[in-house]
C-alpha cells in the first residue's frame, strides 16, 4: 500500500510547533480526527479517516487494523522547557496551571511533581520510562518524518514530498508572545534543564542530523 493511503498519525509533543502543523494537516485531507482530553476515541471513525492528531504517546496505532504511519515535531529541549513553563502559567485551563503559577522558573525545572524531564523521548517510548535506544528504533521503524521546530519550513517540505501534500502555506499558531527569549533567561538555569533532559538532547541531535540527511537526499 502506498504510504499516502495509510492513516497519518500526528503525535503532537507539547510546545514543538504542533498546533501550526495540525492546521496544515487539516488542509490536506477531507477526514481528520483530533483527540483531546475531552473526546472519546471511536476506532471505527478513526479508521475511516485520513489523519489522527493529538497529545498521545507512540503506540496508539496498535488499536487500528488500518496501516498507519507517524509524523511529529521535536524542539530543542531547552527552548521547549522554557516555552512549556510560560504556557502553563498563562493557560488557566491547563491542569497544572494553579500549581505552576505559584512556582518560579527554577522551582518548575527542578520539580519532581510533574516529571516533564525527557518528555520528548518519553513520547517515543509510549509514555514509559525514557529510553534513548528504544526511541531511536521507534523513529526509524514507524515515522515517515520527524521534523525539527527550528527547521520548520524544511521539515514541512519533506512532509510534503513524502506524503503528497499540496498547499503548505501557514501562519504560526499558539505562539506565546509574552515568554522571554532564551537570551533573557539567566545562563545558570540552562545547566539544570540540560541535566534533567540529557536523553532529549541526544534524541534531538539524532533526529536533527537524520532530518538534514533526508532533506539533502530529497534535493538530489
Amino acid at each position: 500500500m502506498n504510504i499516502m493511503d495509510n492513516l497519518l498519525i500526528f503525535m503532537h509533543i507539547p510546545k514543538t510547533g504542533g498546533t501550526t502543523l495540525s492546521s496544515i494537516i487539516q488542509k490536506q485531507y477531507n477526514r481528520n480526527v483530533v483527540l483531546t482530553g475531552n473526546t472519546d476515541m471511536n476506532v471505527k471513525d478513526i479508521e475511516k479517516s485520513n489523519s489522527l492528531m493529538g497529545h498521545f504517546y507512540f503506540g496508539i496505532h496498535h488499536q487500528f487494523s488500518k496501516p498507519c504511519t507517524y509524523i511529529t515535531m521535536m524542539r530543542n529541549p531547552v527552548e521547549q522547557v522554557i516555552s512549556l513553563y510560560f504556557y502553563i502559567k498563562e493557560t488557566e485551563l491547563h491542569p497544572y496551571h494553579n500549581e505552576v503559577n505559584k512556582k518560579s522558573f527554577t522551582e518548575f525545572i527542578n520539580s519532581k511533581e510533574y516529571d516533564f524531564s525527557n518528555l520528548q523521548t518519553r513520547y517515543f517510548c509510549g509514555g514509559s520510562s525514557p529510553d534513548l535506544a528504544q526511541a531511536k528504533e521507534t523513529i526509524n521503524k514507524h515515522f515517515s518524518v520527524v521534523g525539527i521546530a527550528e527547521m520548520f519550513d524544511d521539515s514541512l517540505s519533506l512532509m510534503k514530498h513524502r506524503l503528497g501534500w499540496n498547499n503548505i502555506e501557514y501562519h504560526k499558531e499558539n505562539v506565546n508572545k509574552n515568554r522571554p527569549f532564551k537570551k533573557e533567561i539567566p545562563a545558570n538555569y540552562f545547566s539544570n534543564i540540560i541535566q534533567n533532559n540529557t536523553l532529549d538532547l541526544e534524541l534531538y541531535k539524532y533526529a536533527k542530523e537524520k532530518l538534514i540527511n533526508e532533506i539533502d537526499a530529497m534535493k538530489e
